[in-house]
């Protein structure tokens, strides 16, 4: 039946492409016979609004659906990878809120938990503890599926993690899972993503001030990223007191390039040498990925230029 199913995503997310490539023609076709001139320009505006859709929520969702279907178990994953986990703990609601996928053209298949897995996968293996009865897992962090025995796994990957991610939110899950971490891991060894705007950070922060030595501090007004959840993060020091990051994230700058320079102590505490080197590569392929995309641009209307002046 899991075959089945990824057979079945994949077709649709070949299909949806297929069908954006058949309207962009077929659309310039008719364009070119009713004229060209101006008309192409608006052949282009229309195979743009038309192929948008068709990507986003059919091609997109179907390749989305695919790498669910076709996830690596979290116990193969560690058993896989002989370094120490980086383990993911979180409210499950924040698995919805890292579903979205990117705006650009690195991350419009990655969705955001994706983007937070490759960020971290030069330190060891990102896993997770699922969902119980979820029917497939999000794709980015592999799972462990556990029963009622949850709380010795948790116990025994935050002995063998190397580095713990928690993604904030409300629950008393969460909450066991941040005092096992304050009582039991190196503070230096933890971050804390905030899935938050700015009233709903000071509604968690209050909620989990009794589990710290040291309040939690205080954001500044955080900006927006439609395409973000994650937009900032706490470190910590080894007296447990947090320091806030505001990752700056827009369209131009990735959720893994953020990490990568925004933790840079995180990084450098785990001995981690290549974070700079992984960092400078991220910009050069998003660069990369722009000026591609604004040559192609320049390309069509050059072209479209010389079909109404010159060609005609």
């Amino acid at each position: 039946m899991q075959a089945l199913r990824a057979a079945a995503y994949f077709c649709g997310a070949v299909t949806g492409c297929l069908l954006i490539v058949v309207l962009v023609v077929a659309i310039a076709l008719v364009s070119d016979r009713l004229g060209g001139g101006a008309l192409y320009f608006v052949g282009l505006v229309v195979a743009h609004l038309v192929s948008q859709p068709i990507g986003r929520h059919v091609v997109v969702r179907c390749w989305v659906g695919f790498k669910r279907t076709t996830s690596t178990d979290g116990w193969s994953a560690l058993a896989a990878d002989p370094r120490p986990p980086v383990l993911y703990l979180r409210s499950f609601t924040v698995d919805d809120q890292l579903a979205r996928t990117g705006e650009t053209a690195l991350d419009y298949f990655r969705t955001e938990e994706e983007r937070l897995a490759r960020a971290f996968a030069p330190i060891g293996p990102l896993v997770a503890v699922g969902r119980p009865g979820e029917p497939l897992p999000p794709a980015g962090a592999p799972r462990v599926y556990v029963g009622d025995e949850w709380r010795d796994t948790v116990r025994d990957l935050l002995g063998r993690s190397r580095l713990v991610l928690v993604g904030a939110g409300r629950g008393d899950g969460l909450r066991w899972e941040l005092e096992q971490v304050r009582k039991t891991v190196d503070p230096r060894r933890v971050v804390l993503l905030l899935p938050f705007e700015n009233w709903e950070y000071d509604h968690f922060r209050s909620g989990v001030a009794d589990l710290f030595p040291h309040p939690l501090p205080g954001l500044p007004p955080l900006p927006g990223a439609d395409d973000h959840a994650i937009r900032a993060a706490l470190t910590f020091r080894e007296d447990w007191t947090a320091e806030p990051v505001v990752l700056g994230l827009d369209r131009s700058t990735g959720l893994e390039a953020a990490l990568l320079h925004h933790l840079a102590p995180v990084f450098a505490h785990l001995d981690d040498s290549r974070a700079p080197a992984r960092l400078q590569r991220q910009r050069d392929l998003r660069w990369l990925a722009l000026s591609l995309a604004g040559l192609t641009a320049a390309l069509t209307m050059l072209w479209g230029l010389l079909r109404v002046f010159v060609l005609r």
